[in-house]
């Protein structure tokens, strides 16, 4: 029941790079000029015509790191993650302190399911990126789905300390918690994640679920229906609220 987000805003389409001295000028005039009308491209969301001039930018400069990496971006959104993968992994071959292409490196290595690749990639990044919160809480996430939840903590933990408004790392806290039967602290740590004003419909689940567990149906279910309040048609919360309905039933 934890909740994934991948949006960060630092970690978006790069606008500025640099050229090195040995490429022809002509060289680097070409490659800039290719390199922007792809980002042109990639803002319209004409991402294969992006693609054609990212592609040619990385002909005149092979080494064009940032242009690996906005091709990677559109890979990824286009769903094709190994090619995704092979961007990123390439911007950071050539740049080991990109920090962006590196956290998207691990963020596809963790959505591709090669867990162990990505918990190796997370720790360069953590290192790289120590006052991150959104890094330390990707290395929490790859410990949780490794079921590594003593580690998992320690990093959501990080996360929050760097940020106290990551509503993502206090969510996924309270499940590690609540996963390991830590009931009190799960709650306590959904209840401050409320306060935030994001995921609300996720939280409220979340709470309704811990109250299942707890065999509190009636609280259960005034936590679900807040759920369904936001998202009537969601299949768990639905789901949820069948199971707290039959056993309400035989009370």
């Amino acid at each position: 029941m934890s909740i994934s987000s991948r949006i960060l805003p630092f970690f978006s389409l790069f606008i500025i790079f640099g050229i090195s001295s040995c490429d022809s000028e002509k060289d680097k005039k070409e490659a800039t000029q290719f390199f922007f009308r792809g980002n042109q491209k990639f803002k319209e969301k004409e991402y294969y015509e992006a693609i054609k001039w990212y592609n040619e930018a990385i002909l005149k400069k092979n080494d064009f790191s940032d242009a690996y990496y906005n091709r990677g971006l559109i890979y990824e959104q286009l769903e094709k993650n190994e090619e995704a993968l092979n961007d990123f992994s390439e911007a950071v071959a050539l740049d080991a302190k990109f920090g962006p292409a590196l956290y998207k490196k691990v963020e596809m290595l963790q959505s591709m399911k090669r867990l162990d690749e990505a918990e190796q990639e997370a720790q360069k990044l953590v290192k790289l990126l120590p006052d991150s919160s959104a890094c330390h809480r990707l290395q929490g996430d790859i410990f949780f789905e490794k079921e590594m939840n003593n580690q998992a903590l320690a990093s959501y933990e990080k996360a929050i300390q760097l940020d106290t408004n990551s509503v993502e790392a206090l969510i996924n806290k309270g499940v590690v918690l609540q996963t390991i039967g830590e009931l009190d602290l799960a709650e306590k740590s959904f209840r401050h994640a409320l306060t935030k004003g994001k995921y609300k419909h996720l939280i409220y689940n979340n709470l309704g679920y811990l109250e299942i567990e707890r065999r509190q149906w009636k609280l259960a279910e005034k936590w679900v229906r807040k759920a369904l309040e936001i998202e009537p048609n969601n299949a768990l919360f639905l789901k949820n609220l069948e199971k707290i309905n039959k056993e309400l039933a035989l009370k």
